[in-house]
């Protein structure tokens, strides 16, 4: 494997990489710890194998490009990154086979969710492009540009049509600049700023996407459980979020015929659990863990939780 770097750190903070080679194993290897993978499997297409990944970047952001001569499969747990992907000459899909499969074609893009472990797939020879944000960068972008403090992001599937086209002809621009690892500083930056504004025009769901149906201290409450889904957040830090006391967010939320806000808590890390066991690998995790993980101490009493509220045992949605 073949690895080069093309800058000076200490005199620009922007790195090239470029990573190649033959070896099927040493690819593996790499591209596991590329994309936090636990798993990658590199099925060879009936010709010599060889792989090459380049990027471009500083740690705000980077331009990554990357092809093999053998079909890949991963499954990503992506941490502290946010990424928007597209596939040149070929096609990819996320989590094939499932509820959340999104097959990517020329033309066509995707932001990598976090929080949860998802599958990547692409036949031989498709060239994967990828914009890696740090995941910190773009929600403290998103919250200069509502005044409001970071939240967590959430994006759409299936962007408006024009404010993808703004966001592709702006990367098509900047490319030439972005992908120079001795590009000045100051332009990078701006042109960092550019690209992740136009991309959260592009992807991030507003408040009112996600509950345009509820207004004021209850949007703010379902905002703030859903924002801090897994931490170990209680009723009164919810009622805080809102602005009202726990007695007035309790009755706020039944005006709205809304649960109780533990119930909207246990709900919320509940639908988080579901969509982690979807995910993941039944040889490698237990439910257990995962429960645990999500703040479930008494096991039994989590079982029920998850039964009644899906209607299925958590160990066979782990198994199917």
């Amino acid at each position: 494997m073949a690895i080069t770097d093309g800058s000076n750190a200490h005199t620009d903070p922007a790195v090239r990489r470029e990573a190649s080679g033959h070896d099927v194993d040493q690819a593996t290897a790499f591209y596991e710890h590329l994309h936090n993978a636990r798993r990658v499997s590199l099925t060879a297409s009936g010709r010599p194998f060889a792989y090459r990944v380049r990027a471009v970047g500083d740690p705000s952001m980077t331009l990554r490009s990357s092809t093999l001569t053998a079909d890949r499969w991963g499954r990503i747990e992506p941490e502290g990154r946010y990424l928007l992907t597209w596939a040149q000459h070929g096609t990819a899909a996320i989590d094939a086979g499932t509820d959340h499969e999104q097959v990517l074609r020329p033309g066509t893009a995707a932001m990598y969710p976090t929080g949860r472990a998802l599958t990547l797939e692409a036949p031989a020879d498709t060239v994967l492009h990828a914009v890696d944000f740090d995941a910190t960068y773009l929600r403290d972008l998103d919250a200069s540009r509502r005044n409001a403090e970071p939240r967590a992001l959430r994006f759409k599937r299936h962007p408006d049509a024009e404010p993808l086209a703004v966001l592709q002809r702006r990367l098509a621009a900047a490319a030439p600049e972005l992908l120079d690892p001795t590009l000045l500083p100051l332009r990078r930056r701006l042109l960092t700023q550019s690209i992740g504004r136009l991309v959260l025009d592009a992807f991030a769901e507003t408040d009112e996407g996600l509950f345009g149906e509820y207004h004021g201290n209850v949007g703010r409450a379902l905002q703030f459980i859903a924002d801090r889904n897994g931490d170990p957040i209680t009723s009164h830090d919810v009622a805080a979020a809102a602005g009202l006391s726990l007695r007035g967010l309790q009755e706020a939320l039944n005006r709205a015929d809304l649960a109780a806000p533990t119930v909207l808590i246990r709900q919320a890390r509940l639908r988080g659990i579901r969509s982690e066991l979807q995910q993941a690998d039944p040889t490698r995790v237990t439910v257990a863990e995962v429960a645990l993980r999500w703040g479930f101490r008494h096991l039994g009493r989590f079982a029920g939780y998850y039964l009644r509220e899906f209607g299925e045992n958590p160990s066979t949605t782990l198994r199917t």
